[in-house]
This record gives C-alpha cells, sequence and structure tokens, in this order.
C-alpha cells in the first residue's frame, strides 16, 4: 500500500464496469492534495479542503481498481499500456516529480 500513495509516484487505475476499462492517473503531490488525470470528471487537482486521501477514498468507494491488481485479474491484458499524457497534464506530473507541488 505503500507504494500507492508514494508522493510523487504516477499510478494508473482502471474502472472494471465499463468496456473497455476506463483508465484514469493519479499522482499525489508533496502538499497534500493529488493530481487526477483522465477518468469521467477530466483531469484536474485535489481542491476545496480535498486531499489526497479523499480522492484515494473516493477511486476505491467507485470500484476502481490498481493496474497491478486488474492484470492478474484478467480485467486488462498483460501489455496494457497507460493512455498518452496531455501536454498540460505531463507538465504536471514532472512538477510533482521534482517536488514544486
Amino acid at each position: 500500500m505503500s507504494a500507492l500513495v508514494e508522493p510523487g509516484l504516477l499510478r494508473w487505475f482502471v474502472d472494471p464496469s465499463t468496456t473497455p476499462p476506463t483508465p484514469v492517473g493519479y499522482i499525489r503531490d508533496h502538499s497534500g492534495g493529488a493530481l487526477v488525470i483522465g477518468g469521467t470528471t477530466g483531469s484536474h487537482m485535489t481542491g476545496h479542503a480535498e486531499t489526497w486521501w479523499d480522492k484515494l477514498v473516493l477511486f476505491a468507494g467507485a470500484g476502481y481498481l490498481p493496474v497491478d491488481v486488474a492484470i492478474p485479474r484478467q480485467i486488462i491484458p498483460e501489455n496494457w499500456s497507460p493512455p498518452k499524457l496531455s501536454r498540460d497534464d505531463a507538465e504536471l506530473v514532472r512538477r510533482i516529480e521534482r517536488k514544486e507541488i
């Protein structure tokens, strides 16, 4: 679980209830929030007092699975790869990885 919540580590989740499973990226920032990439709500930073933990609990409650759990359950293929990041999303990820956010 620690790798799942480590700041600066981009993780991918999938919604197994959709066909194909809908991917959503998640990266915890260094100030208590997180960046969500894609999914049904589109890319956004947590805000309005929402924490990285609040967002992670929301994913779990909605049934999203980490990719490393979805692959052995054959929800997605072993060779699954995440969608290409938009320029804006890629820049935010870089800033979080560099501990600027």
